[in-house]
Order: structure tokens, then C-alpha cells, then sequence
């Protein structure tokens, strides 16, 4: 059937994958960690708690085979990084050993390289000139870190590098806010942009190299951090904005102000612990249709919600909206019990 629909209702396709959830929650994360490489290692953790624990629910009842792919994927990533660990320990300890500090600028190329180090607040780039095993030149292509950092520490620091020609481990910066951080991301940069000259530096091989960009990516930094958790209040407003936009009628629950006046005027007002019709327009606004399919049986249908709202949302066609998009959801076709219509 899914393949049917590839071949000849792609947009139809498309249209229905984004009606669900758990799609556009994956595309969030994807966008998010192609924009914030740092981000990758949390959104990865968080996508494989969240997975594993769905289909562990899933396999006990049911006896999912989806609990296989997880377990298998995990120790897929187990494995992977266990290589990758391996790889990436001993070519730290050969880029040690083979680090362009002092005497050991000999051993770079002559030529114009460019290199990036982990700052404050962000990545530092630099482009260093070596002539005659010196270094003759270093333009600062990148610094997101503060002002006042660079114009205390970082032309000091350049200029005594530029005097020396070579490059050496910088003294402890003064007392500013950041200064130790982007001192030594400064230094870094330089560091890898001479290490791209020395012939036969160690390198990770492409495995590790294709996972750990795949899975990791860099270290999470303050400003991933602070990212990450805008993003999630802005894509959870949108997301359950647009949840109820999606589904035809159950827009009418964005509207509502959470007053309780409609519960007021109800004869149920409350079963099982949710507040009629309030409760059951907050789980549509939320996309719990299947919990607003069970609940509906309960709603009479007077109408009285209606002429007690604030705004004139009227509860049976909020429910009827959201028991509809259940149904859809799920596959099946409408029995016509009316014990279970709103």
C-alpha cells in the first residue's frame, strides 16, 4: 500500500507523514541539528530514550518487532562507538606527540592554512601564513567571543606569536569574563591551522570520523544549550498551534481561555478525572485524540458550553473534530454506535 502511494499520490504521501506528530518532531531535530552540529549528541540521546521507550510499551502487549530494530540499532551505536573511541584515543595521543609547538614548526609545509578552535561563545577561525618554517602571517577570519577579550588578549598574544615565529602555549589572561576560554580557542585555532601543513599528522579515519559527526558532532557549548531550549518552547507553541490547524474543526481549541465557564453549565462537568468539555477541548489542543474518542461518549451534546463561552466555542463540535482525526487516525471505518459518538 505504502508503495502504491509512492509511485501515485507522492504529495498525498508527503501531506499524511506530516500529520503526524512524531514526523515533524524528527524534522524539527533534523533541522535543528544540521543548524547546531553541538546539538546533535543531546537530540540523539533524547530520540533513542524516547523511541526505545515507545516501542518497548509497544512490544510488551503486542510483541512489536519494531523493539528489535531499537535493540539492534543501539548496539549498532554501542559498537560504533567503541571503534571510534579506539581510533579517536590513539590519534590524540600521535597529535600530541606531533603537536607544532615551539621547534616543531620545522615540520610545517610552507603555505597559507586555515584552522578552527571552540571559543566562549562559538567557533574561532584563522588563516596562518608560514614562509621559511615561520610564522609570518595570522588573519582572524571568525571570533563570535567578546570585544573586549579581543582587544586585551588576542593582538598581544598575535604579536608575540608573529615575533617568535613560531607557536607557543599562551601565559594565564587577565581577569575578563571568557578570557581563559577564547585565549586557549585562539590557540587551538592557530594549532590546527599549522597541523594541517605537518606532513603525515594523524587524522581519524573515515569511520570515525562519518559516526561521531553522524551521532555526536562537536561537544555541546552555553550557546547550544541556551539554543536548544528556545527552540523547543518556540517549536512546542508551533507545533501545537499547528497540530490543531492540520486537523479540519479542531482549531476552535487554540481559542480557548481555560476559564472553566463551560464547565460551569455542563450536567457531566467531570469523568475520570478530566473536566467536561474543557478537559476534552485541552487534550484536542494537544493532539490526544485517541483519549478525546474515549471520553466523547460522555458529552451530550446540549450545547450549553456554547452560550457560556467567552468566545462562542461550542464543546460537541470541538470533540466531534477531534473523535473524526481518531478515527482517521487509526484506519477504521466508523461502526455507527451512537454510544460513542458527541
Amino acid at each position: 500500500m505504502t508503495s502504491s502511494k509512492l509511485y501515485h499520490d507522492l504529495l498525498g504521501l508527503l501531506w499524511n507523514s506530516l500529520n503526524l506528530r512524531g514526523v515533524r518532531l524528527f524534522l524539527y531535530a533534523l533541522t535543528v541539528a544540521l543548524i547546531f552540529p553541538s546539538s546533535r549528541f543531546i537530540l540523539a540521546v533524547v530520540a533513542i530514550l524516547t523511541i526505545g521507550y515507545k516501542w518497548y510499551k509497544d512490544y510488551r502487549p503486542h510483541k512489536n518487532r519494531n523493539f528489535y530494530y531499537f535493540v539492534g540499532f543501539v548496539a549498532f551505536v554501542a559498537v560504533g562507538y567503541g571503534f571510534a573511541f579506539v581510533n579517536v584515543r590513539n590519534v590524540n595521543e600521535g597529535q600530541i606527540a606531533m603537536r607544532p609547538l615551539g621547534a616543531a614548526i620545522d615540520q610545517v609545509t610552507d603555505g597559507v592554512y586555515i584552522g578552527r578552535g571552540e571559543g566562549f561563545r562559538g567557533s574561532i577561525e584563522v588563516e596562518v601564513e608560514v614562509k621559511d618554517h615561520r610564522i609570518k602571517d595570522i588573519k582572524t577570519l571568525a571570533y563570535p567571543d567578546l570585544i573586549s577579550v579581543l582587544d586585551n588578549q588576542i593582538p598581544e598574544f598575535k604579536k608575540e606569536l608573529l615575533a617568535n615565529g613560531r607557536l607557543f602555549t599562551p601565559q594565564q589572561p587577565k581577569m575578563l569574563r571568557g578570557a581563559p576560554e577564547t585565549l586557549t580557542g585562539y590557540f587551538n585555532a592557530v594549532q590546527d591551522a599549522l597541523s594541517k601543513g605537518t606532513p603525515n599528522f594523524p587524522k581519524y579515519n573515515w569511520f570515525s570520523s562519518i559516526f561521531l559527526n553522524s551521532f555526536i558532532g562537536q561537544a555541546p557549548n552555553r550557546v547550544t544549550l541556551n539554543a536548544l531550549a528556545i527552540l523547543f518552547a518556540v517549536f512546542m507553541v508551533f507545533e501545537y498551534t499547528l497540530q490543531s490547524m492540520l486537523n479540519p474543526g479542531t482549531g476552535r481549541s487554540i481559542n480557548c481561555y481555560n476559564c472553566g465557564s463551560c464547565v460551569g453549565v455542563c450536567p457531566v462537568k467531570e469523568v475520570e478525572g478530566v473536566q467536561i468539555p474543557m478537559g476534552l477541548v485541552l487534550l484536542t489542543r494537544l493532539g490526544d485524540y485517541e483519549r478525546v474518542m474515549e471520553l466523547s461518549k460522555y458529552c451530550v451534546g446540549c450545547g450549553r458550553c456554547a452560550s457560556k463561552c467567552p468566545i462562542g466555542n461550542s464543546g460537541p463540535l470541538v470533540i466531534s473534530a477531534a473523535f473524526q482525526a481518531a478515527r482517521e487516525k487509526k484506519g477504521t471505518a466508523f461502526t455507527g454506535d451512537k454510544g460513542n459518538t458527541a
